[in-house]
């Protein structure tokens, strides 16, 4: 790494630091030269600090990991990518569906949260047989027809894991633990729930989300919205995995060193799904978003979010760079991409500046009637066939736009709402004895009409 790089790097950390923005662990290295760090606490109520070594919830970094899992097997030759799932698991009442759908989310499956928010008892602690007999015994409708488009999703990677035990006989963290993590020295990573394993690991970041109304950071099943972290708790595959950015660096390693898997499964799993919609949101690979730019040649990477967890590992495979940042303290959305594309933009010397964090805003409380007044389906004006619906849930307001799940909306007056996390704002008004909704996202203004 050139000394200018290194210094520039060096500059940005102090002034994140500064401004007590930012709570995770950090690794960038380049053509193996390393510059790593942490900043804050893993724990915010014993002040125990962030390490290089600390443990963080992956979310959806987990799913890149799965597959290699997946990958191993098919290397292995005890499974083929155009395997019908059916062959595995014949009991899932979806058909035509194989394991490379599964990997590039072109399955169809439905999502499980709301399949989850719907008929679990959330008492109890979820785990992946779980979903598969909630599937059997409700039958969700189909997304889509298999191939027939991409749509990034949950449900096909905890299908994964379940597939990778049906294949081996072994439980899947114990797979994983034999197959991935011990050959790559990933010796701290774990697939890991307390809540069904009942003991605490010394290392881990507890994630913290930010209440909203109360206007302080606290654990997620202490604020209504994020609740659902501990019913979930139990599902992997998707998500579970716990690692650390020198962990993840290890995998990098062993990746582009050719350690785990040949170059001819590397490049299937590098390589853009097919659909029969040509326009898809993403390149995806098997468990890689995809990304191939003149200057900066190939890269893959995924992200990851779950309540007080957002994580990210992005390696460059012409450049030999590697970006892994891990955080465990809720922030702005747009705030921690500008954090990420500075790294990058000083990595690759362009012109870059230091983000300012945002003061995260704080909501009020609505009466009933007042929410009510909101609840709706609406037409957006450039899109006649997809709507926005607006619910009410436990005497709180929500909104769920086309493909996307129910998320709530927190007011600031009796017809202005944010969405937490996100630099989304609603705003309801009636106009010559009509209703709309009007979304502002960073600049840009979409209008819905109530029918």
């Amino acid at each position: 790494m050139k000394k200018n790089k290194l210094h520039n790097l060096m500059d940005f950390f102090n002034k994140i630091k500064s401004q007590q923005s930012i709570n995770g662990a950090f690794l960038i290295a380049e053509d193996g030269n390393i510059y790593k760090g942490a900043i804050g606490e893993a724990n915010l109520f014993t002040n125990r600090k962030l390490n290089v070594d600390t443990l963080f919830n992956l979310a959806s970094v987990s799913k890149p990991i799965t597959a290699i899992g997946i990958m191993l097997l098919a290397q292995d030759e005890r499974l083929s990518f155009d395997d019908s799932i059916e062959k595995w698991i014949p009991e899932l009442p979806y058909k035509g569906i194989t394991v490379r759908n599964l990997l590039n989310h072109t399955s169809g499956l439905p999502d499980y949260l709301d399949l989850f928010a719907e008929h679990w008892d959330s008492d109890k602690i979820a785990t992946n047989r779980d979903l598969l007999d909630l599937l059997i015994k409700y039958k969700p409708e189909k997304l889509f027809e298999p191939n027939e488009r991409m749509e990034y999703g949950n449900t096909g990677y905890i299908i994964l894991a379940l597939i990778i035990e049906k294949v081996t006989g072994l439980k899947f963290e114990e797979y994983m633990r034999t197959h991935v993590f011990i050959p790559t020295g990933m010796k701290e990573t774990k697939i890991y729930s307390g809540r069904i394993e009942g003991d605490e690991l010394d290392n881990i970041a507890y994630g913290y989300v930010y209440d909203v109304y109360k206007g302080k950071y606290v654990l997620p099943v202490e604020f209504k919205e994020s609740k659902f972290v501990a019913y979930l708790d139990g599902l992997t595959g998707d998500g579970g995995i716990y690692s650390s950015v020198e962990d993840l660096y290890k995998l990098d390693r062993a990746l582009r060193n050719g350690q785990l898997l040949s170059d001819e499964i590397l490049k299937e799993a590098y390589s853009p799904s097919s659909t029969k919609v040509n326009e898809v949101p993403m390149n995806y690979g098997f468990g890689w978003i995809l990304q191939n730019e003149e200057k900066k040649g190939k890269a893959v990477w995924h992200s990851g979010g779950w309540p007080g967890y957002s994580t990210y590992f992005k390696r460059f495979i012409d450049e030999d760079i590697v970006i892994i940042f891990l955080r465990n303290k809720e922030n702005d959305f747009d705030y921690e991409q500008a954090v990420l594309q500075t790294i990058e933009q000083i990595l690759f010397e362009e012109p870059f500046n230091i983000p300012i964090a945002p003061e995260l805003p704080k909501a009020i409380k609505l009466e009933a009637n007042v929410l009510k007044k909101h609840v709706g389906e609406y037409k957006l004006d450039d899109s006649q066939d997809l709507a926005i619906k607006v619910t009410i849930i436990d005497e709180s307001l929500f909104i769920e736009f086309p493909g996307s799940m129910k998320l709530e909306l927190h007011a600031t007056s009796s017809n202005e709402f944010f969405l937490r996390g996100l630099s989304i704002t609603i705003k309801f008004e009636e106009l010559d004895k009509q209703y709309f909704l009007t979304v502002h996202d960073q600049g840009e203004f979409q209008t819905a009409k109530r029918i």
